[in-house]
């Protein structure tokens, strides 16, 4: 379905947008994207199958590897969906202090868990990924503006091992109060 020599524009070593018209999905071309992402930095990639940044509509299938760090993030005015195709993960929420608002459990439809979520709202969000690698569907209105992706102030600063480590384990080891 996806040549990702010839169908595709590389933006960076992890972010490729479709340069077709219409895209369709298979599971080679889920298989390509994750042996791709273990050739990237960070075990990363991202399959936009809009065209442009500035779509109206943005279809990103997403591979993290376990364990990654996604910085406690929220998007003005804009709402997020994923779809989980393969893997386990923890969504969490958090309200404007950095506390767990609240965990979801996600995985594929065989998994048990719920295997799709809507964030409507403007508020922070981050993941903790359980299985060798998650492959996801994350859809949300664009055009997509760096500006309007907040990373929380108290999240550890990207790139910094240690403290991520320890917010990875506090998600980790998060009950919800009774």
């Amino acid at each position: 379905m996806i040549d990702f020599e010839n169908d595709v524009l590389w933006e960076s070593e992890e972010v490729a947008l479709s340069k077709l018209d219409n895209v369709g999905v298979n599971e080679k071309t889920i298989t390509d994207l994750v042996a791709i992402s273990r050739q990237t930095q960070r075990g990363r990639v991202r399959f936009c199958a809009h065209r442009d940044p500035s779509a109206a509509q943005h279809e990103m299938f997403i591979v993290h590897p376990r364990h990654a760090y996604i910085p406690p993030h929220m998007h003005s005015s804009k709402s997020e969906s994923l779809l989980i195709l393969s893997g386990i993960v923890d969504y969490f929420v958090f309200d404007n202090t950095g506390l767990i608002v609240q965990k979801i459990s996600l995985g594929d439809l065989q998994s048990g868990n719920c295997f799709y979520y809507r964030l409507n709202n403007s508020i922070y969000h981050s993941m903790l990924i359980h299985s060798e690698t998650l492959v996801f569907l994350e859809t949300s209105r664009g055009p997509f503006v760096r500006e309007e992706t907040h990373v929380a102030p108290w999240a550890p600063v990207d790139g910094d091992g240690e403290s991520q480590e320890q917010f990875l384990e506090l998600l980790q080891n998060w009950k919800p109060s009774s």
